[in-house]
């Protein structure tokens, strides 16, 4: 072979590989451009490798201080949360409510099956707090003891922050916390729990707040001239007015909605049979149209008065006038629409349950 067919051939070779060089470098180009232009490409479904995977998250969720994490250091807080922002609405047997429970979620991608729950239950009944646990049934949250299904992938636990023992402090919130995070490590599920210091503050101000609305209204009737009240004869007059005898003896006027709207209770106990005096009483926080409600207790009070020879008076046994319960109104409504104004309305089941 000569040197020109030699020299022909090696310049055949380079510029075969100048080609493809050129190549390259233009289709590095016009991926370039295309990433700015649409991003970055997605991975090939069959070759790359598979994005590492990713829990599900309640996200940011508003009005609780503080949650904490499954397998964050203990002092990491996510930002607020409330539970009830998991797209689901409370069915109406639904109790927890992030107003006056501390509210912990369990997210699990099996479903938990209501066997499962036995550890988290056991722990639970060590609190001497209120808990419930709910699930999510066809985006509803439902007690799990009247759950239409037996299995969740959603859980929230709450526990009560005060009630009128007082508040909850914050070693029983993190018991509470640890309780929660034991179970959801066991059943391979995350959680979200309220930080125990943010969930310590709200407990202090729900007590505080139960404190200044824990009012007990009362009208009594004594005997003019220090008479007495025959117990058979009140019994008597106490049933012709619409009110029970309860099994521990105390006379009760019920609601439409089966609660007790007033009750009457001897001033002093009775000794023999006869009383020195009656208490009509109205627990406000627990009584539905308490301005209703009072104004139905001091006429059956003016019954009593009337029939057994009283006379409405004051705890000071000074005489009620119009004026003394027109005052009573007042502070009794004050409180009435206050409650309202909160979110936990008088006689509904978050006063119930804060008020006992």
């Amino acid at each position: 072979m000569s040197d020109l067919q030699l020299a022909l051939i090696a310049f055949g070779i380079a510029l075969v590989v100048a080609v493809v060089i050129y190549n390259a470098v233009q289709e590095r180009r016009a991926r370039r451009k295309a990433e700015e232009d649409f991003g970055e490409r997605p991975p090939d479904a069959l070759f790359d490798k598979a994005p590492t995977r990713r829990e599900p998250t309640l996200g940011p969720l508003p009005d609780s201080p503080g949650a904490v994490p499954t397998g964050s250091a203990p002092d990491q807080t996510l930002p607020p949360q409330r539970a009830e922002e998991l797209d689901a609405a409370s069915a109406p047997a639904a109790e927890v409510s992030s107003r006056i429970d501390t509210v912990a979620v369990i997210l699990a991608d099996d479903p938990v099956m209501s066997e499962q729950l036995q550890p988290l239950l056991d722990a639970l009944a060590s609190h001497m707090a209120q808990t419930h646990v709910e699930g999510i049934v066809d985006e509803q949250w439902h007690p799990i003891d009247t759950s239409p299904r037996r299995s969740w992938r959603e859980l929230r636990v709450g526990m009560q922050l005060a009630s009128r023992d007082g508040p909850v402090v914050e070693e029983e919130i993190e018991r509470f916390n640890r309780n929660i995070a034991d179970f959801a490590a066991a059943v391979n599920a995350v959680s979200q729990r309220e930080s125990p210091a943010a969930a310590a503050a709200r407990a202090r101000e729900i007590d505080k707040f139960c404190a200044d609305t824990d009012i007990e209204v009362v009208v009594n009737v004594v005997g003019q001239f220090g008479a007495t009240f025959a117990v058979a004869r009140v019994k008597s007059l106490a049933l012709e007015n619409g009110l029970s005898e309860t099994a521990g003896g105390e006379l009760v006027r019920y609601g439409p909605d089966g609660q007790p709207a007033f009750a009457i209770r001897p001033i002093e106990d009775g000794k023999g049979h006869y009383y020195t005096g009656l208490c009509f009483a109205l627990d406000l926080p627990r009584v539905c149209d308490a301005p209703r409600v009072l104004a139905e207790m001091v006429r059956v009070a003016q019954v009593f008065a009337a029939t057994l020879g009283g006379e409405l008076v004051d705890d000071n046994r000074k005489p009620l006038t119009d004026a003394g319960l027109a005052s009573i109104r007042r502070s009794l409504e004050k409180i009435f629409h206050e409650m309202e104004a909160h979110g936990i309305p008088a006689g509904g089941a978050l006063a119930r349950r804060l008020y006992s």
